[in-house]
């Protein structure tokens, strides 16, 4: 009893039981009790750290399970390699799935990881629903530098708990000052970077581009060089970490790396492509993380615009990509082998440089040969046997000097005609390299045929390939685009980026209708021989008021 009990009787007699002899006996007693305050500025700098603490653990779990969620999905690529309608498609998966899991330890080293995390949650668990944790009121909203105090100097836990908020603190200060965060920005983006480039090498290996060097690009010098189809290819890094590739050191496509996810919110996925439309000018791809199940949830129009296989007029050929989405490297080199097969095969005619006066008598003697507009033409890869007679043909050509008419002689301008028939003569004879298996003919003459309106057809001789390769014109721009139909595929309808993947993967260049597998829609302005019948999905997103 303190001296506050004996004043409270004294003043209130109704809280007496009775008057004894020895004094009053209370009804009620009034006794304080001393209750512990754990809402202390130590304890809410602990319990802000324990709470930080936990949340860390959770988040490193979450990625732990999501790395061996990815490991795991094994099967399920195996599965997608399986349902691959050509053999060449499910070696390049079968290698490419070989490679993703050819460290055997790798599921060791998670489960190693994920034990320690686990024992840390079991650790913090406990702390989260102690007696203390309970008692503070609010958390410490205080400056990240603490002050000093009896408990932090002296008592061993609060010191380790003080340096344990130091280096916490010091984790996020990247995050927090602005600076570091638009240095973080700038990191992401040329990581991203450096996965297309990846990609990129990977993607030209896939299709047959032959590497003349060990060395990779580097920053604003000129890249590495490769060969396809016995014609130079280059790939060169950017200063804006952008990549431009290169056909005989013509530049044929822009390679531009987006690192924003811009399928993640469909909602201001018109804003985006808004900002991305062009007007004209050289072919332009756009690399952007995207996956297949945001893609899936997006009407037609939608769909097509973030994953178009030959793009529009106004935007850019868009190219999803994924780690974990197994046909990023095809549909990449699908986009790469378009833009060059399209180059080398439009070249055709091949252009013989104006040689000597009286050169289209040439016509004549070489069926091989075409005279247009003043110019000589090669039209088909000769034979042997019509190669021969032209130096024979040449020296009729050439006029003697004579002097007295000034008149210089011609020999010059003549081997300079004949440079230029045979480096033609050269150039349609790569068009008949197999763009698939890399297969030379023996006689390309026999592979070639030669149709109408500068446009032809070829086979290739390799009785396990069979591919044919051709120019079509389009029937309503009137532009040429090229055509690839591989035997395993060759009536397969077109669809949507994500369908091509899964039935042609990168042996594809103009896609075939949606409807009919023998037509196919050009590359140009994206128009198809079927449009008209609007039997297609495609053609109503394409002309909603037809």
């Amino acid at each position: 009893m303190t001296w506050r009990t004996v004043v409270h009787l004294a003043a209130h007699s109704e809280t007496w039981e009775a008057r004894r002899l020895h004094g009053v006996e209370p009804a009620q007693l009034l006794t304080p009790v001393q209750v512990a305050d754990h809402d202390l500025y130590e304890n809410r700098v602990v319990g802000t750290l324990l709470d930080r603490l936990w949340r860390h653990v959770l988040a490193r779990i979450a990625e732990i399970d999501a790395i061996d969620s990815m490991i795991r999905q094994g099967q399920g690529l195996l599965e997608q390699a399986e349902a691959r309608p050509d053999w060449r498609q499910k070696r390049r998966l079968y290698t490419f799935i070989a490679e993703l899991l050819q460290h055997d330890d790798l599921s060791d080293r998670i489960e190693q990881r994920r034990a320690e995390l686990l024992a840390l949650r079991g650790a913090l668990a406990p702390l989260r629903n102690s007696e203390l944790r309970a008692g503070i009121r609010s958390p410490y909203t205080g400056p990240p530098r603490l002050r000093p105090t009896n408990l932090f100097d002296n008592d061993v836990n609060y010191r380790h708990c003080r340096r344990l908020w130091d280096v916490e603190v010091a984790s996020r200060q990247s995050s927090d000052d602005r600076d570091d965060l638009a240095e973080a920005l700038t990191t992401w983006c040329r990581d991203f970077a450096y996965y297309t480039l990846i990609l990129m090498l990977r993607s030209l290996e896939q299709f047959g581009v032959v590497p003349t060097t060990t060395e990779g690009p580097g920053i604003g010098e000129p890249g590495p060089r490769y060969t396809y189809r016995k014609h130079d290819v280059r790939l060169d890094w950017d200063r804006d970490d952008t990549f431009t590739l290169l056909l005989d050191d013509d530049p044929v496509l822009r390679v531009v790396p987006v690192p924003h996810a811009l399928t993640r919110q469909p909602e201001h996925l018109d804003q985006h492509l808004k900002a991305l439309r062009r007007s004209g000018g050289a072919e332009v791809a756009v690399l952007y993380p995207g996956e297949l199940v945001e893609r899936e949830r997006m009407p037609p129009d939608q769909r097509i615009a973030v994953h178009d296989a030959a793009g529009t007029a106004a935007l850019p050929m868009m190219v999803p990509v994924s780690p974990a989405d197994l046909g990023s490297m095809g549909r990449l080199a699908r986009t790469l082998r378009g833009v060059l097969d399209e180059r080398i095969m439009l070249e055709y005619p091949a252009r013989v440089p104006r040689g000597v006066t009286g050169d289209e008598s040439l016509t004549r003697r070489f069926g091989w040969l075409d005279h247009r507009d003043g110019q000589l033409f090669v039209t088909r890869p000769p034979l042997t046997s019509e190669v021969e007679p032209l130096d024979a043909v040449l020296t009729g050509l050439r006029t003697r000097a004579d002097a007295a008419r000034r008149q210089g002689d011609n020999q010059e301008e003549i081997n300079r005609l004949r440079a230029g028939l045979l480096a033609a003569v050269d150039q349609v004879t790569k068009l008949t390299h197999c763009p698939i298996c890399s297969h030379r003919s023996e006689n390309p003459a026999a592979e070639f045929t030669v149709r109408d309106d500068d446009t032809y057809r070829c086979r290739c001789s390799n009785s396990s390939c069979s591919t044919v390769w051709e120019l079509r014109r389009c029937l309503s721009c009137q532009a040429r685009y090229p055509v690839l139909i591989v035997p395993s595929s060759a009536n397969r309808p077109g669809g949507h980026g994500d369908l091509l993947d899964d039935r042609f993967s990168q042996d594809l260049l103009a896609v075939p209708c949606w409807h009919n597998a023998r037509s196919y829609i050009c590359r140009h302005c994206g128009g198809c021989p079927e449009s008209s019948a609007q039997t297609c999905e495609r053609c109503l997103v394409r002309n909603p008021q037809s």
